[in-house]
């Protein structure tokens, strides 16, 4: 689905552990307190695939491994967090739909754990993601903002 996303968008993201590897690794997704047609909900935005190229520049210039890949389980590609290590995709769906995973937190301490930098936004854009609601108050009201 398109997003018309407006200022601010913030990069969140935290360390977990490679569930293929173990290995330490980034993983990252996108906040938006505003997008068009969300009743006001902030936005935890997931299997993004699509976005502007200075957005994905930002990323990329901080976490490399947010990659364009195919997810089998997900049946389509988008742009997922991969393991630096054994290059596994550690998938938005475990990223972002139980509660207790990295961008689902269930407590302030949980929150508090995630780190918000802003992407700076001269205009709207758009992204083509699925929008995910409920989380992004307790992300944005405890997150480490850096």
């Amino acid at each position: 689905m398109k997003l018309k996303v407006s200022a601010p968008l913030y990069l969140i993201g935290k360390k977990v552990s490679c569930w293929r590897c173990n290995s330490r690794m980034p993983v990252v997704a996108l906040l938006a307190p505003h997008v068009a047609d969300s009743d006001g909900q902030i936005c935890l935005l997931s299997n993004i695939e699509e976005m502007p190229s200075e957005i994905l520049q930002f990323i990329h210039q901080r976490v490399p491994t947010f990659q364009w890949r195919s997810s089998l389980m997900a049946g389509s590609r988008y742009f997922a967090n991969t393991c630096p290590k054994c290059h596994v995709i550690y998938g938005d769906f475990f990223l972002h739909s139980e509660p207790g995973a990295p961008f689902f937190p269930t407590s302030n301490e949980e929150a508090k754990s995630l780190y918000l930098t802003e992407i700076q936004l001269s205009n709207a854009i758009e992204i083509q993601a699925s929008r995910g609601v409920g989380v992004g108050e307790l992300i944005l009201s405890n997150g480490k903002r850096i």
